[in-house]
C-alpha cells in the first residue's frame, strides 16, 4: 500500500486499508490528489502570458478564456466536422484501371504520401505536445485536431480499400516508396525529438530551461511548414486531375482535408506562433532558432522540388499545372512561412517567392464553397456542425393560423 500512503498527510505509521473498517477512519485523512493529474494548488488561472510551461493543470478553465484565437480553432475544427465513409469510393476502382497511367499513378502516389504523413500527425501532436501545453484552450485544439488528423489518415486508407482488388499491395507499395519516405525526413527528425523530450519533461528528468522552449517553437514551425508547405504543394496535384472531372469522389474527400488543413490546421500553428512571439521566451526563441528555422525551411522548400520532379509533371501535364508551376506555389507557401516566423526570406529564395497565387484553379478547389454540385450529382461538403445558436427560449410568438 505504499501507493496510497504517499498521498496521505499527517500519519505517523501506515494503515491498513484492508482491516480498518470505513467508519472508524480518521475523517481528517484527505486524498492529495498527484500534481501530475490535477494541480489543486493552481494560481495562474487565466494569467498565463506563453501557451506552454505555466503551472500543471487544474480545473479545465473556459471562464477566462485567455487566449481566445486558439480557442476559435478549436471550435472551428469542431463545426468542420465529417466521416470518412461519407463519399463513395467504389467507382474510383474503375477509373484507377481505366484512366491514363500518369494520372492513376500521380493521383495514388499523391494519396500514399499524404495518407503516410496524416498517419504520422495522427498519433503525434497531442501525444508528444500534451506535456509542455498550459493553456486549456491548446490542449482542446490540439485534441481535435489530433482527432481531425486521425480522420485524415482514416479517409486515405478508405480510398485505397475501395478502390483496389488488392488494398494490402497498395499499402505495401506505399511503405515501400523511399521518395515519399524521404520528403518526410525533416519533420518526423523534429517531431522524434521532441518525443524524447516530452517523455524526459513528463517523467521530471528534465527542468525547464530555454533549450527545452526553444525545442516545442521547432515543433510548432515544423508542423507548419509540413501543413503549409508539404500538404497544400500535395493538393495542387490532386486538385489538378479533379480540374477534368477525373476522380471526383476522391478529389471532394480531399477537398475537406484542404479545408481542415488550411483554415484550421494552417491558421492555429500561426496564432501559436504569434502569441509566443509575444513573450520573452518566445522572442528569445525566435533569435536562437533563426539558423535552424531557415534551415528547416530549405529543407522543406528542396524536398517538395525534389517530389515535384519525381511526379514528372512537364511529362504528360495536367490541365493547369507542370513542374515550374508547383514549385512557384510551393515558393508561395514558403514565403508565407517565413512571414509566420517574423524572417525575411533568405537572399535566394525572396525573388523566387511569387506575389499572386500562381494557380489560379486552386482558389476554387480551397473555398469549398466554390465547387458545390447540386446534391442530386454529388455529395456535398459545403457544411458546418453546430453554427446555430438559439436565442428564443421561454419566448411567445403570436401566429395567426
Amino acid at each position: 500500500m505504499a501507493s496510497m500512503e504517499k498521498y496521505h498527510a499527517g500519519l505517523s505509521s501506515p494503515l491498513n486499508f484492508k482491516t480498518m473498517p470505513d467508519i472508524i477512519r480518521p475523517p481528517q485523512i484527505q486524498l492529495v490528489l498527484p500534481e501530475s493529474i490535477f494541480n489543486t494548488q493552481k494560481t495562474d488561472y487565466g494569467r498565463g502570458e506563453s501557451l506552454f510551461f505555466g503551472q500543471p493543470a487544474g480545473l479545465f478553465d473556459t471562464v477566462n478564456k485567455k487566449f481566445p484565437k486558439i480557442w476559435e480553432h478549436y471550435k472551428n475544427q469542431k463545426a468542420n466536422d465529417w466521416d470518412e465513409v461519407e463519399f463513395d469510393f467504389r467507382p474510383m476502382a474503375m477509373e484507377f484501371a481505366t484512366r491514363p497511367k500518369s494520372m492513376s499513378d500521380r493521383m495514388i502516389n499523391t494519396l500514399a504520401w499524404q495518407w503516410e504523413a496524416d498517419s504520422v500527425a495522427s498519433r503525434t501532436l497531442l501525444p508528444v505536445m500534451a506535456p509542455f501545453i498550459s493553456a486549456p484552450e491548446l490542449q482542446a485544439a490540439y485534441g481535435r485536431i489530433t482527432d481531425n488528423e486521425v480522420l485524415h489518415a482514416s479517409t486515405y486508407s478508405e480510398i485505397v480499400r475501395n478502390s483496389f482488388e488488392d488494398p494490402n499491395k497498395v499499402l505495401n507499395d506505399v511503405l515501400a516508396n523511399q521518395h515519399a519516405m524521404h520528403r518526410m525526413k525533416t519533420v518526423s527528425h523534429a517531431l522524434a525529438r521532441v518525443y524524447e523530450l516530452s517523455h524526459q519533461y513528463a517523467l521530471g528528468q528534465i527542468g525547464y530551461s530555454q533549450l527545452l522552449y526553444n525545442a516545442v517553437y521547432l515543433m510548432v514551425v515544423a508542423v507548419l511548414c509540413l501543413e503549409r508547405i508539404q500538404f497544400v504543394a500535395s493538393f495542387a496535384i490532386t486538385f489538378a486531375i479533379g480540374e477534368v472531372g477525373a476522380f471526383m469522389s476522391i478529389c471532394k474527400a480531399v477537398q475537406k482535408i484542404c479545408q481542415d488543413e488550411y483554415e484550421v490546421h494552417v491558421a492555429l500553428g500561426r496564432d501559436i506562433l504569434d502569441n509566443e512571439h509575444q513573450t520573452l521566451a518566445g522572442r528569445i526563441a525566435l533569435k536562437e532558432t533563426e539558423i535552424v528555422v531557415r534551415k528547416m525551411i530549405r529543407e522543406f522548400r528542396d524536398s517538395e522540388f525534389a517530389w515535384i520532379d519525381y511526379m514528372d509533371l512537364d511529362n504528360d501535364q495536367l490541365t493547369g499545372l507542370n513542374s515550374r508551376l508547383c514549385k512557384e506555389w510551393v515558393m508561395l507557401a514558403v514565403g508565407d512561412v517565413f512571414d509566420a516566423c517574423k524572417l525575411i526570406p533568405d537572399a535566394d529564395m525572396k525573388d523566387h517567392i511569387p506575389t499572386k497565387n500562381p494557380l489560379g484553379y486552386m482558389s476554387h478547389w480551397m473555398d469549398i464553397s466554390d465547387t458545390q454540385g447540386s446534391p442530386q450529382e454529388q455529395r456535398g461538403g459545403q457544411y458546418k456542425t453546430n453554427v446555430l445558436t438559439r436565442n428564443d427560449e421561454s419566448k411567445l410568438y403570436d401566429v395567426d393560423f
